[in-house]
């Protein structure tokens, strides 16, 4: 048995509930009715037991962002003139610009009740359902922003929790008083603090770490166990477990020189691009379709995913990985496949979904490329730019005339064009041809789809003019030479023409067109490439951020709170794409320091579990404060200094003696601490999904290690289509799931049920949730039946021993890296025992085989499989 943190819901697990999952999994595979309860039951047993989940707060970053997107806008434009600090007069003492106002309600009483609309008044005056309580007075809201204020209400209404962080602040959009703010402040390399415990003195990282600790009173907890350590930093570096060699090499040796070697021995790995790329993936909003209302495979977003892994195994400096994918089709280059390579990264301005019917091409441009600055905002700046659009942004220093200042760097780059699509021409999503004849090849392809209409309807015309040629018809014929004239060869126009001549022409001309159409082109290599407009422009402030209600220019620009005074214009004839890139990471302006501190946060926050700033997406006066600041910019300045190596970053971080303890929980360290922000103790942690998939297959040795290219060819061009694409969710690929088809609105199962990044906006920090799905899915989904399966045969395989004991041992070190204790073996071993007996006593033929089969889908499911110690 193992006694855990109760803050964490984890329990002490005795034998029957740790394994009663295989009492259900024998049941389905007796088909036996009587076991129906025992199903019920079941589920909350491995929702809860086998779990053993340790429960976080639901991550509410997207609801924030949907507040700051569409209800802060709807509510200043439509609701603040009445019901804000502004207003003249507050009508029914409701406010809406501050959370503890709006929570508190008006005097008809709460008009907000988070999760239910019903009991709303806001729902009932804005829907106009009441002829006494009716808001806006003047005119009803239109029923797309009665729906969002709905949709924010039923997710609980959530607003920032300091969303009066502006107090004292003359004007919090001023770009100069911003930047005062500390994301903007330079990096400031403070002195090392002196620390009581020499054994905390060996790296500037725990220095600073175990100074805080002991300001709070506070001591680490012991290391981690050697193989929960080897484990930890496997799925944290590659996704993976470790390897068996990896496994007895440490078992021999569990030195700190022999964890270093480890350590860069996992950097090394191209897995290790396969785990880290998809943490870019997940602020790139990466996906395999368009999404929104239609869902149109995109074909060739394969390519910049691949791009990504081999850029982050290749450790390309971040500075570099950010040109690339903004500006990489403007980059010089000395071959054709450099070119080819630096277009492909580009594709990062392109995978972003869009509407692409019955809207306004100007309201289209527009909303483009507000999803590629809201993109570029959050996963660079960790700033909330989009928030600007409609108005001066109500919090931070970024004025409206700066959100057009950089709407017009994007709306002067084209990411859409014209292409064949489910037979006829549609706005989609740029492809460029790659290789040398890439691009003559698709220009073929899609003049030959492009025409294909023409050439049936031509077809079908010829094959009508022979039926009435062949009749020998001298009147019609006439008539037919007079009308369509233009289907008749040169050699057959003359009305005097015999007829064989005609005949012969039409149907040599049959024939031709017959060729083309039986030999479409192949679809020509490609990728989603952007590219600058013939004419760069600037914007125009939108007011309210009405597409066509247009006010003063605006020079093609920057942040200027994030801005050196001395910052040249962009060219007149350039997008500014490439400009762009380059301030993004200038180590010698706010920018460059304000995005060196979000990656560095960001790499810390998925190597231990939280980030120094928890707001890993908002580093605006809205999100948190960083609970080490003098660390955050130690870090920053050591990834400028770096080269913005990603890798030796990561280094850094997991050779720490802070990253190599235990997640012991102490009573009273979690009374000082009990969000362990100082982190005195490791954090424990789920798998991610893909972890969790991949996992499973290396233990059942089914997992194909090697890169994968497109795994979406299988379905029609509507992602999303009834009918033909039954089988869109995929998951059945040996592949790692880096590799999986991400279709918006349609995720696999596995992704939906395990908290994947949302593909339709920039994911930092992805929400982690406890829910009896998550147990129902280890229960019964076929991948963990299949899994459990192949474990087993590979156990019998491998263990080389009849011997139950050996392959128990064998079952652990599969999916565990350990063999478990004596007491865990000898439940397994018991278990089996009883099952092969009961399964003897009803006759069943493979009785060990099955009892087997149940005892390593227990310890898949089990929290030792699914949790990093």
């Amino acid at each position: 048995m193992a006694k855990y943190d109760e803050r964490d819901v984890e329990i002490e697990l005795t034998t029957s509930a740790q394994f009663g999952v295989q009492t259900l999994l024998l049941a389905i595979t007796m088909r036996s009715l009587s076991y129906l309860t025992t199903l019920i039951l079941s589920i909350c047993v491995a929702s809860i037991s086998l779990s053993n989940m340790q429960v976080h707060g639901s991550d509410t970053s997207e609801q924030l962002a949907f507040y700051e997107t569409h209800i802060r806008p709807l509510l200043s434009r439509r609701c603040y003139q009445c019901h804000s600090d502004r207003a003249d007069k507050r009508e029914g003492g409701l406010r809406l610009d501050d959370r503890d106002a709006m929570m508190g309600g008006g005097d008809s009483g709460l008009a907000i009740m988070p999760g239910d609309i019903d009991q709303s008044l806001l729902v009932k005056a804005i829907r106009y359902a009441d002829t006494d309580l009716q808001m806006p007075p003047t005119e009803k809201l239109p029923a797309e922003d009665i729906a969002k204020i709905e949709t924010w209400i039923r997710l609980g209404a959530i607003v920032p929790a300091n969303s009066r962080s502006t107090a004292g602040i003359a004007e919090p959009s001023d770009p100069q008083a911003g930047r005062n703010h500390w994301a903007f402040q330079p990096l400031v390399q403070m002195p090392v603090p002196q620390v009581t415990d020499v054994t905390w003195k060996n790296s500037t990282i725990d220095q600073w770490l175990q100074a805080y600790r002991e300001r709070q009173g506070l001591r680490p907890v012991a290391l981690a166990e050697p193989m929960d350590l080897l484990r930890r930093v496997s799925f944290q570096l590659v996704g993976l477990p470790p390897t068996e060699s990896q496994i007895a090499k440490y078992s021999r040796s569990p030195t700190d020189e022999t964890y270093a070697l480890l350590v860069d021995e996992l950097l090394a790995s191209p897995q290790f691009g396969r785990r880290w790329g998809r943490h870019w993936l997940d602020l790139a909003r990466y996906a395999d379709s368009n999404g929104l209302d239609e869902n149109f495979l995109f074909r060739e977003a394969w390519r910049y995913r691949n791009w990504v892994l081999d850029a982050v195994n290749d450790d390309m400096p971040y500075d570099r990985f950010l040109t690339e994918q903004i500006a990489g089709d403007l980059l010089p280059y000395l071959s054709i496949d450099q070119r080819d390579r630096q277009r492909t990264a580009a594709g990062f301005l392109v995978v972003g979904p869009k509407v692409l019917l019955g809207v306004n091409p100007q309201r289209q441009l527009m909303d483009v490329a507000d999803e590629q600055i809201e993109t570029v905002g959050r996963a660079v700046l960790g700033q909330t730019i989009g928030c600007a659009r409609c108005h001066d942004h109500k919090f931070d220093p970024i004025p409206t005339a700066d959100y057009y200042a950089l709407a017009g760097i994007f709306t002067s780059t084209r990411v859409m064009e014209k292409r064949h699509m489910l037979n006829e021409q549609r706005l989609m999503e740029r492809l460029v041809g790659l290789d040398e004849k890439g691009e003559e090849l698709d220009d073929a392809y899609e003049k030959f789809w492009r025409e294909q209409p023409k050439l049936k309807s031509r077809r079908d015309k010829i094959k009508n003019v022979l039926e009435i040629l062949k009749k020998d018809d001298a009147k019609a014929t006439v008539d037919l030479l007079a009308s369509d004239a233009e289907f008749f060869a040169d050699g057959a126009k003359n009305s005097e023409a015999n007829l064989a001549d005609r005949i012969a022409a039409q149907s040599a001309l049959l024939k031709e067109i017959n060729e083309i159409l039986s030999k479409p082109p192949a679809i020509p290599p490609r990728a989603m490439i952007p590219a600058d407009v013939e004419e760069p422009a600037d914007e125009s402030v939108r007011r309210a951020g009405r597409f066509d209600d247009l006010a003063d220019r605006v020079p093609r620009g920057f942040l200027r709170v994030a801005s050196l005074e001395s910052n040249a214009p962009i060219p007149s004839k350039s997008s500014g794409r490439l400009e762009l890139s380059h301030w993004l990471t200038n180590p010698q302006s706010p920018s460059g320091w304000l995005a060196a501190r979000v990656l560095a946060n960001r790499v810390w926050h998925h190597l231990m579990g939280r980030g120094l700033v928890r707001t890993v997406d908002n580093f605006g006066r809205t999100g948190e404060q960083p609970s080490h600041p003098e660390l955050l910019d130690f870090l920053a300045a050591e990834l400028i200094e770096s080269g913005w190596s990603l890798k030796q970053l990561v280094r850094k971080i997991v050779l720490t003696r802070s990253f190599q303890l235990s997640c012991q929980y102490d009573s009273e360290f979690a009374a000082v601490d009990p969000d362990n922000r100082f982190f005195w103790r490791a954090n424990r942690r789920r798998l991610d999904p893909e972890s969790l998939r991949d996992a499973m297959l290396f233990a059942a040795g089914q997992l194909d290690l090697s890169n994968m290219e497109s795994t979406v060819s299988y379905l029609g061009d509507q992602a999303t289509a009834v009918g033909k694409n039954l089988v869109r969710r995929r998951t059945d690929f040996p592949c790692r799931s880096v590799f999986l088809p991400v279709i918006r609105n349609d995720l696999p199962e596995l992704f939906d049920v395990f908290d994947f990044a949302n593909p339709q906006a920039t994911t930092g920090a992805r929400p982690v949730t406890t829910v009896p799905t998550q147990g129902l899915f280890m229960l019964n989904d076929p991948s963990v039946l299949a899994a459990s399966k192949e474990m087993a045969r590979r156990v019998v395989r491998e263990s080389n021993s009849p011997d139950l004991q050996a392959r128990v041992e064998h079952m652990f070190e599969l999916a565990l890296g350990s063999r478990g204790s004596m007491a865990e073996r000898q439940a397994i071993i018991d278990y089996v025992q009883t099952e092969e007996n009961r399964l003897r006593t009803s006759q069943t033929s493979d009785a060990s085989e099955i009892a087997l089969v149940l005892a390593c889908h227990a310890v898949l499911a089990s929290s030792q499989f699914q949790y990093l110690e």
